[in-house]
């Protein structure tokens, strides 16, 4: 099962997609297009068209397509950080390539789906990444948690800031962040503590500001660090 948070978005998620074969291009682009929510800017052969690509087009989501013998597409997120900061991106990785999860979050990923996994949980993950939320198969989450992986340099600054459970944070906001850790999407955390989803999304800009995270995966990553959640529980 999967991780991951859902927002409602009125506005089409712009996708650039990157697959070295024609036929997995073509196949993609047909499938991601048959997404009400979903439009295609670009498809792309290689790292340095994609680059080329996006640095006019600005999509919102890049799907890296990752088969036995493309693993060095990955190398391309420091260009593609370079080109646009702000852009999120989702692998689509053979199950044989899950050892290199981990390295590929430390690079800035924010979704991996399996290419044994449903064309509908491919175009779900793009839309809830698409809005700054994570996915990610559930072993690999755990192997983060447990091994007290760092993602990124914010990683080292929670120690460093040395933020305890109580510091600095509200009842309500410890709460919220207890149930980041359990894995909750932001409607499901609204019906538990009684509040509106803008509440929550309001408790979590708090959150990021306070702990200077910047997002939901480190977030978690955080609670287990402070003992808030613990990764014996059950994750969605």
């Amino acid at each position: 099962m999967d991780t991951f948070i859902n927002n409602i978005s009125h506005r089409k998620t712009k996708v650039s997609v990157l697959a070295t074969y024609a036929l997995v291009r073509s196949s993609l682009q047909v499938l991601l297009e048959s997404d009400k929510e979903l439009a295609v800017l670009d498809v792309a052969g290689t790292a340095p068209e994609l680059i080329k690509k996006i640095s006019h087009t600005k999509p919102d989501v890049v799907l890296i397509c990752l088969m036995e013998n493309e693993g060095k597409n990955i190398d391309l997120m420091a260009d593609l950080i370079k080109v646009a900061p702000n852009i999120k991106t989702v692998i689509l990785s053979s199950p044989n390539n899950s050892l290199d999860q981990p390295s590929a979050l430390k690079l800035g990923v924010t979704g991996i789906v399996g290419t044994n996994q449903s064309p509908k949980t491919l175009t779900r993950a793009i839309r809830q990444v698409s809005e700054g939320e994570v996915w990610l198969n559930h072993k690999v989450l755990v192997q983060l948690l447990d091994n007290s992986f760092n993602l990124t340099s914010n990683s080292s600054k929670y120690k460093n800031k040395g933020l305890l459970r109580g510091d600095d944070l509200t009842k309500r906001e410890l709460e919220v962040i207890t149930m980041i850790g359990l894995g909750l999407n932001n409607k499901e955390i609204s019906k538990k503590l009684y509040i509106s989803e803008a509440t929550v999304r309001h408790h979590l800009s708090s959150i990021y500001s306070k702990l200077n995270i910047k997002d939901r995966l480190n977030l978690a990553i955080y609670a287990y660090q402070q003992g808030i959640a613990s990764s014996q529980v059950s994750i969605m």
